[in-house]
């Protein structure tokens, strides 16, 4: 089974005035196609840090990357919006939804980012939706759903894709036990399925679902 991430040697430093903040000390991680990865950390060590820059949302200071064979940090910042659009889907604890739009609507939005046949999308969409749990509720706008199932919409949205890639950040941290254990038989569910999963925790309960285990502390893994 082949790598889909390969980056090493990742640091990441911030300059506030005078003084440099080394929030990344030359991280190692390589994660195989269909794995289900948890990195576990307290707040400040670095896991969103490295989580955004997997997700081509930030670039390193230095060090390489290489997604799916791609050398990422070569690629322009259009490139980069192209991989995240079709390579990457994200799940954030927030949830990230549109108030104004119903279910169907909020998990469609990605197709807005780059071309596709409108039949294709809308079987894509309901495909997504169905994979969830949620085909029951697609007029709903999110002020009518609960907090585990705008959380679901948000996975829909991050498979109405198919992504090569699902990255998490704390995608349990507004939800409740119950609802947080459903949130994560789900995400081992699609792991099944074959998707390939790297997800943001501080906490040690949630991270046990994964396949594998990183700790980060003080910028390093240890």
């Amino acid at each position: 089974m082949s790598y889909l991430i390969e980056a090493s040697g990742i640091y990441k430093e911030f300059s506030i005035g005078s003084s440099v903040i080394s929030v990344l000390k030359g991280i190692d991680i390589h994660v195989k196609r269909e794995e289900f990865v948890a990195i576990m950390g307290p707040s400040g060590s670095g896991k969103s840090t490295l989580l955004y820059i997997l997700g081509c949302l930030d670039r390193p200071t230095s060090g390489t990357y290489l997604l799916d064979g791609r050398d990422v940090f070569g690629a322009s910042d259009r490139e980069l919006s192209r991989i995240r659009a079709n390579r990457i889907g994200f799940v954030f604890q927030t949830f990230n939804l549109l108030p104004h739009l119903n279910l169907f609507e909020n998990v469609e939005l990605p197709f807005f980012y780059f071309s596709f046949d409108d039949h294709g999308a809308k079987e894509r969409v309901m495909t997504a939706v169905q994979r969830v749990g949620l085909a029951d509720r697609l007029r709903h706008r999110p002020a009518e759903l609960s907090g585990g199932e705008m959380q679901r919409v948000a996975i829909a949205r991050a498979l109405v894709i198919e992504p090569a890639l699902i990255l998490a950040d704390e995608p349990t941290g507004n939800v409740d036990s119950k609802t947080s254990l459903e949130i994560l038989e789900l995400f081992q569910k699609l792991n099944d399925g074959g998707s390939t999963i790297v997800m943001v925790t501080h906490d040690s309960e949630v991270a046990s679902h994964a396949q594998r285990v990183l700790v980060l502390k003080d910028g390093k893994f240890i």
